[in-house]
């Protein structure tokens, strides 16, 4: 019995032990670790979208939600007051957790049709898109895709031409005449002077035109001749790398409208399995444009380089590049001899046979195409 109550008084110690412990640590604000953590006083809270938002939607409370972001990061444009985005219609479709900006809002529904393509709203400010053609064999083999970053190549063939004329060198040659005359023109009048000739140069058409060419002297018979190319200019091929790290806005043709994403066409075939009476069958088109975003001034660069006709390659950058150039040499003839120690052969009093004037791959049998036989 006696056992029985020094347990009560041990338990009614420590119950009154708990309490005084409680109410001191509430006191002297030791329990503010067992509380929720109040805002610092240098955070402010913005709106952002609390759900994904489809464009022209009426934006309701519940749309909405609010993040707590340092003072000094808040920039012109985002709301602190939730109410001032209420009743206002998106333009763009907005992704949850987006940052809700008075450029992504609309007072009415029908400033909608003024807002533009959802594409140019992925473009930052003081950039812009134009589009170029591709290849399979200028794109990475069709393995680039929205948003990824590439570099971009140009090839261009660079001839020499005439100042004067813009036309290809050598200058045509024609056929000229000239008159005999003993008359000059001196001071006020024409005068004969004896044994002497005034030739005046005409142009005789009718004549063929023959190349510019030049007189060398032969060193053997100390003869000059008058020599003339054999074929016309050969132009000379340079490569170089004109922009780096410029983003991909989109692959192929941007859809329309109504148009599925891909461009791909679906037809209705009827097939001969049992139980089907159609088959589906969807052809997709393979891109032969690409969209990249750039600087104003890159955009007059590429306009000018499709205009001219420059072949232009895309090399595909890794997820993890820096934005930093790499400095490149211009791959010409030269650059290539040098650089990788190629040899000019030597002309020796011997050679293959038979003559070889182009380099032909070898015909593998994978690459011979039987034709399918006639229905």
């Amino acid at each position: 019995m006696r056992r029985g109550r020094i347990f009560i008084y041990l338990a009614l110690i420590l119950i009154v032990g708990l309490g005084a412990a409680y109410f001191y640590l509430k006191s002297t604000g030791g329990l503010g670790g067992l509380q929720a953590a109040p805002t610092p006083a240098n955070q402010v809270s913005i709106v952002v979208a609390g759900q994904n938002i489809p464009r022209g939607k009426l934006i309701n409370e519940g749309d909405l939600s609010t993040i707590n972001i340092p003072g000094n990061q808040v920039v012109a444009g985002e709301f602190t007051d939730i109410n001032l985005v209420i009743g206002k219609y998106s333009k763009y479709p907005l992704d949850q957790g987006m940052i809700i900006t008075g450029t992504v809002l609309s007072s009415t529904a029908g400033n909608l049709a003024d807002t533009g393509s959802p594409w140019s709203a992925l473009i930052s400010p003081g950039m812009t898109a134009v589009t170029i053609p591709v290849s399979r064999l200028s794109s990475v083999g069709f393995g680039i895709r929205d948003g990824d970053h590439i570099n971009l190549i140009a090839s261009m063939l660079l001839v020499d031409v005439d100042a004067n004329y813009q036309s290809i060198t050598p200058n045509l040659t024609n056929g000229l005449l000239a008159s005999k005359s003993d008359s000059f023109y001196i001071g006020s009048g024409f005068q004969n002077v004896p044994g002497a000739y005034n030739l005046t140069a005409q142009s005789v058409s009718g004549l063929s035109l023959s190349q510019q060419g030049r007189v060398e002297l032969d060193p053997n018979f100390q003869e000059p001749f008058y020599i003339v190319p054999a074929e016309s200019q050969r132009p000379r091929l340079v490569t170089q790398m004109v922009l780096q790290n410029v983003q991909v806005l989109h692959m192929g043709t941007f859809p329309l409208p109504g148009e599925p994403e891909g461009g791909s066409t679906t037809t209705q075939a009827a097939t001969p399995v049992p139980g089907n009476t159609t088959t589906t069958t969807v052809s997709i088109q393979k891109p032969d444009i690409i969209t990249l975003v750039v600087t104003p001034q890159e955009a007059v660069t590429l306009t000018y380089l499709l205009n001219s006709g420059v072949q232009m390659t895309l090399t595909l950058r890794g997820p993890s590049d820096d934005v930093s150039r790499v400095e490149t040499e211009a791959a010409t003839l030269q650059y290539l001899l040098s650089q990788y120690r190629i040899p000019v052969p030597a002309k020796l009093p011997y050679a293959m046979e038979p003559r070889l004037d182009a380099i032909v791959p070898p015909l593998l049998p994978n690459d011979i195409v039987t034709p399918a036989p006639a229905q």
